[in-house]
């Protein structure tokens, strides 16, 4: 786990702001941190079945088929990735049940800091067309990736080399290309279907307008988790639980998408390097925070800080 303090957005490789947010960043390594999630679920009395490929779903009696053993239960929560293969397995099963969207493709790899080092969370447009690249430190290393929406056809390895290229990593060789799935803005409309509940990237819980996914899977990781503890219809109230995150989600989008027009884009990349306090507002607000302020309140909330600062 590493603490950043800079936040910066980059027109290509020219930056533009560079704002200090009022609480550090907090990063995580993904494989460290899954691992710590594993043993916390052992030490609460769980059983993990390392490698355990899952082939059937018996939803009548309750059953999931492993490829050695049966599970029986009373609630299963699908918490299997963006390619989760508990969706296909219900989808191959009934025609009712309604998939997510297709999933973007996102690149990513780990570069040791001796061959790049830069400080921070910062995110970089037009690297790839409607979507972004970034450069996240995390510790002894620096996280880089990209994502491809899937209405857009282009070589993504060339893209993502260019960018370490554009970057100055060095020893590119010494970097193989990771790929993952991440259903950006693709959730599903009913992430509950016969006792079986959807959280995180399997449910589409992922925020598009930076990618973000712990938070969201965490978080329907516990309203599952409440919904089953508290019984009565539990699809129902786990997807009303879930709207919180749908919302969240939506908003997003909306501000993803505006990022899309020209009109839009163009005024943005123009005067953003001219208010980097009111990107800090936007990052602690929106971003940080999961604020579900329409933008004209952003704004209004912005100036009023504004007065309050100068008149003290």
């Amino acid at each position: 786990m590493s603490r950043e303090t800079q936040f910066s957005l980059y027109d290509g490789m020219k930056r533009m702001v560079t704002t200090t947010p009022s609480e550090p960043m907090t990063l995580l390594s993904r494989p460290r941190f899954d691992a710590w999630m594993v043993e916390h679920f052992v030490s609460l009395g769980g059983r993990f079945h390392d490698g355990a490929e899952l082939v059937g779903i018996d939803t009548i009696n309750n059953v999931a088929t492993l490829r050695n053993q049966t599970v029986e239960y009373d609630y299963l929560i699908a918490a299997d990735g963006a390619n989760s293969t508990v969706e296909r397995i219900i989808a191959k099963q009934f025609s009712t049940f309604k998939r997510k969207d297709k999933n973007p493709l996102c690149l990513e790899v780990n570069v040791k800091r001796e061959d790049f080092d830069m400080p921070g969370v910062n995110i970089f447009f037009h690297i790839i067309p409607d979507s972004y690249a970034w450069s996240f430190a995390k510790g002894e290393e620096v996280c880089l990736g990209l994502v491809k929406l899937t209405h857009h056809e282009f070589d993504i390895n060339a893209a993502m080399r260019k960018f370490m290229l554009d970057l100055g990593v060095k020893h590119l060789e010494r970097y193989p290309l990771r790929g993952a799935m991440i259903p950006v803005g693709k959730y599903m409309e009913h992430p509950s279907f016969r006792n079986i509940l959807f959280v995180g990237d399997a449910g589409g819980f992922v925020e598009p307008l930076t990618g973000e996914g712990i938070y969201h899977a965490m978080q329907s990781g516990v309203y599952a988790a409440e919904s089953v503890i508290e019984g009565g219809t539990v699809g129902q109230a786990y997807e009303r639980k879930a709207e919180y995150l749908k919302r969240l989600i939506n908003q997003g989008a909306y501000y993803q998408q505006l990022l899309e027009k020209p009109s839009t884009s163009r005024y943005f990349f123009r005067n953003v390097g001219k208010h980097p306090h009111f990107v800090n507002h936007f990052y602690e607000t929106q971003i940080e925070h999961a604020c579900l302020d329409p933008f004209w309140k952003i704004i209004l909330k912005y100036k009023l800080s504004k007065l309050t600062r100068h008149r003290k």
